[in-house]
């Protein structure tokens, strides 16, 4: 399987991301409020999916935010991540 780096601007946001059994586990802080749009845009898109175990989104105060990834949506959310400009590159390697 190819390994997936990304690039985001850690003045903008900051992104932990660890193993949580098969899944994976994301930690977003959102630095600037206004890219709340775009994570709420990136939560909508797999709300409307049929599949209901893809992502689990928890908002936490101070703009934290944890959202778990089953490990096949993996790439599918850091694409929708880079669509709404919250990752500045995605690069397979």
């Amino acid at each position: 399987m190819m390994k997936v780096e990304y690039k985001y601007d850690p003045q903008l946001l900051n992104i932990k991301e660890n193993a949580n059994g098969d899944d994976i586990e994301f930690t977003i802080t959102l630095l600037d409020s206004q890219l709340k749009k775009g994570l709420k845009q990136v939560r909508e898109y797999f709300e409307d999916n049929k599949v209901l175990t893809d992502i689990h989104y928890y908002i936490h105060p101070n703009n934290n935010y944890q959202i778990i990834v089953r490990s096949d949506f993996y790439n599918e959310f850091l694409i929708q991540l880079f669509r709404q400009e919250l990752l500045q590159e995605i690069k397979w390697v």
